[in-house]
């Protein structure tokens, strides 16, 4: 079933994501398992929110490709993000 993932990060802004998705080649190279993605600053931290097809193929993403990027990209101002999981009953995109 489809998983929305939202991560909060305390101490990165949308510049930090910017360079993040450079490191990546985001959105182009578009991972496996990704059904959507968003981001924004709320209360002037970063949140992203995806919608996965399953939680263990964003886990694979993050050991693969998103740690090492946000680690090369940021240096050590890289953190853990506030994870939050939730099943989703439905999801729908045209």
């Amino acid at each position: 079933m489809a998983t929305r993932i939202q991560m909060d990060f305390s101490g990165l802004n949308l510049a930090d994501y910017d360079k993040v998705c450079e490191a990546l080649n985001f959105p182009s190279d578009w991972p496996d398992g990704l059904l959507a993605h968003t981001s924004a600053e709320v209360d002037g931290r970063l949140r992203v929110v995806d919608i996965w097809e399953s939680p263990g193929q964003f886990d694979g993403f993050v050991e693969g490709r998103l740690g090492p990027a946000i680690g090369g990209a940021l240096g050590d101002r890289a953190e853990q993000p506030q994870r939050s999981d939730r099943e989703l009953y439905t999801f729908y995109a045209k």
